[in-house]
């Protein structure tokens, strides 16, 4: 079973990045299973006609007796029909209600809950894909590379600075982990929005900071319109050139045909510095 985790600032594409890997690997005869990681509990929603119950709120429903919860409380198996018998299972951690609580402790309680139930060991999945907001100053958002959940870990960026700074401080938890739990860094996965030199931005952070761009993707009306329909690309344009972006970079996650790296990251103070003369 192969796990990765994919990073990256809110709305940067994380999830549309994650359900559209999601439904190509399932394409491809395999089983997936998606997990949110974020207190929104959206991440899987283009992959399901409902979405799942968040597993905190579960979780507090059943006062925390694990006994009491069946992994058909917390997953939710895609409707969609996939190639060659694949499929995609589907959870969502949640989080507290704003203001009372901390994000990060429904994705440290969601993969405990996981682990309880023996989900894995029960669905049996290829690959398990966490999705998760970047912000790992919280620990409970660093948990899949911090224990050693997540094998590989992307990060989800565009040429911005606010995107780049999230990427960077990701970059700091791959390293500071490497030792303890073997993380490393797969790559930059670009959801490009049309600045001016923004795939220099990117090939130059990517050189700077030790890591490689894996995917370089353009901005896509059709992709928006498709995710405000609850839906991939994939279902209604199959055959479309966003379509064949995100099977290719489903076959290269999957094959493994890069380096994975220890990364170098930069302080917001390096990165200001370097990023300015570009926009300047």
């Amino acid at each position: 079973m192969k796990q990765i985790a994919l990073y990256g600032k809110g709305s940067i594409g994380k999830s549309t990045i994650a359900t559209h890997l999601s439904y190509a690997i399932a394409d491809g005869g395999q089983r997936v299973f998606q997990m949110g990681c974020d207190p929104m509990s959206d991440s899987t929603h283009n992959l399901l006609t409902e979405y799942p119950k968040p597993i905190l709120d579960v979780l507090a429903a059943k006062d925390f007796e694990y006994e009491d919860i069946e992994v058909a409380d917390i997953v939710l198996q895609s409707p969609l029909q996939f190639e060659h018998d694949g499929s995609v299972f589907c959870a969502e951690a949640g989080g507290p209600e704003p203001g009372i609580g901390c994000g990060g402790k429904g994705v440290t309680e969601a993969i405990n809950t996981l682990k309880r139930l023996e989900v894995f060991d029960e669905l049996g999945p290829d690959l398990v894909i966490y999705d998760i907001l970047g912000d790992v100053v919280c620990g409970g958002f660093s948990q899949p590379i911090r224990d050693g959940f997540a094998e590989t870990t992307y990060i989800v960026t565009s040429g911005e600075l606010e995107a780049l700074y999230q990427a960077a401080n990701v970059m700091g938890a791959v390293n500071r982990f490497a030792q303890r739990a073997g993380s490393k860094l797969g790559g930059l996965i670009v959801n490009l929005r049309g600045m001016d030199r923004e795939e220099e931005i990117i090939n130059d952070f990517a050189a700077k900071t030790g890591t490689q761009v894996l995917a370089m993707i353009p901005f896509s009306q059709l992709v928006k319109e498709c995710g405000g329909q609850g839906k991939t690309v994939f279902e209604d344009h199959p055959d479309s050139i966003e379509a064949g972006q995100y099977r290719r970079l489903a076959e290269l996650v999957m094959a493994g045909d890069y380096e994975p790296t220890t990364p170098q990251p930069m302080s917001f103070e390096e990165l200001y510095e370097w990023w300015c003369p570009y926009v300047n």
